[in-house]
């Protein structure tokens, strides 16, 4: 029972939040976004499947949660407070694991929606496959919705990072969802928080337009003053002694560790290029990590083309990229480069990338739409007829 009301509930608040944002925002349609939220809705039936059938962490941290009578033990950094965000869902409604399942993968659904959102806002594609732009036909792709539909880190970090990143393409407007959405990824993980830090810092530094001044400096200033007063607690949390993650004794034995948990490749004797390109873009055909990691091939296949893309056009139009673009950049980069780091083993890295796969998507869709207007801008050749 608890389950259809859950539903019902989501689907009336769905309703009318879809209803909102397609009158403030340029979305394709509200039929779009139902696509989206149905789209979405079955991945969680397939991760639900999935988890029950194997050992899945969602499962384990709704025991957890359900076991425990206190709600604020749980407010801390790292694990415990994905057992803070679902104790009152498990603990304080008495909700069942499909119900509560359901309403982590809203908070997913309604990153991967905020991402859109944010795209939509700050680019601008022609339609094409059935009137759909690239943004939408990215937000489509299945990997995203897959591993941000369940009980855990993925849904809830990627809800924080979508509304920081939303908040942040209009700072001066939106600076209660950069706190929200900040206060999140910092208390799930401290390491990525700082790298959203760190992508502003470079982000301000190197971009002399496209954020004022009087926007630039302070954001600088308390970019670098977050940074200096966390730094010491992100890296007692990492157990680490410094920020050269790559030399860290306690992430290595973390990243053998991961490297065992589950089947797949290990990745942690790779060299620095091969860890990323792994976490980028495997499993590709020639894995052979049997049916599901075919299906993931497609996608990781897409992703390899767009990266071309992005690097051909990129470059070129990389002095007309503002700061806010070139920070999604950073948060890419610098997100990614963290958890490959920590990631020993293929099948952790295909659901660990999907938190900043949205960031590529950006920064993609802005390369090509400098394509586009490059297109579109080029002058056609005159033809005169001479009688």
């Amino acid at each position: 029972m608890d389950i259809l009301i859950v539903i019902l509930l989501i689907v009336l608040f769905n309703a009318y939040l879809i209803r909102l944002l397609a009158d403030r925002f340029p979305v394709h349609s509200p039929g779009y976004l139902w696509t989206l939220f149905i789209f979405h809705f079955l991945m969680t039936i397939a991760y639900t499947a999935y988890a029950l059938s194997t050992a899945s962490d969602s499962i384990s941290y709704y025991r957890v949660t359900a076991a425990s009578d206190d709600w604020l033990s749980h407010l801390e950094t790292g694990t415990e407070f994905i057992h803070f965000l679902a104790w009152p869902f498990v603990s304080g409604l008495n909700l069942s694991y499909i119900a509560t399942t359901i309403i982590f993968s809203y908070f997913g659904f309604l990153a991967i929606l905020y991402f859109y959102l944010t795209a939509k806002e700050n680019i601008s594609l022609p339609p094409g496959f059935l009137g759909l732009s690239l943004v939408e036909l990215l937000f489509l792709l299945p990997n995203l919705h897959f591993w941000s539909s369940s009980i855990g880190k993925g849904s809830s970090i990627l809800l924080g990072l979508s509304l920081f990143v939303f908040g942040l393409s209009r700072v001066n407007r939106r600076l209660l969802l950069i706190v929200l959405g900040s206060v999140i990824v910092f208390f799930i993980r401290p390491h990525i928080f700082i790298t959203l830090v760190v992508s502003i810092m470079l982000g301000l530094l190197i971009t002399p337009t496209g954020i004022k001044g009087y926007l630039r400096w302070p954001l600088l200033i308390l970019s670098a003053f977050v940074f200096l007063y966390l730094s010491d607690s992100v890296l007692s949390f990492t157990e680490v002694e410094s920020f050269d993650i790559t030399s860290s004794n306690a992430l290595s034995k973390r990243a053998a560790d991961l490297g065992k948990a589950s089947s797949g490749v290990n990745i942690q004797e790779y060299g620095l290029f091969m860890k990323m390109f792994t976490f980028w873009f495997r499993p590709l055909f020639v894995d052979g990590m049997g049916a599901f990691g075919f299906i993931v091939s497609f996608e990781n296949t897409a992703y390899l083309v767009m990266f071309f893309y992005l690097i051909k056009e990129g470059i070129t139009s990389w002095s007309k990229w503002n700061g806010w673009f070139r920070i999604c950049l950073f948060i890419f980069l610098l997100g990614s480069f963290i958890l490959a780091q920590v990631t020993g083993n293929l099948g952790i890295a295909i659901r660990q990338k999907a938190q900043f796969m949205p960031f590529f998507f950006i920064v993609f869709l802005k390369a090509m739409s400098y394509r586009n207007q490059a297109s579109v801008q080029q002058p056609r050749l005159s033809v005169h007829r001479y009688t």
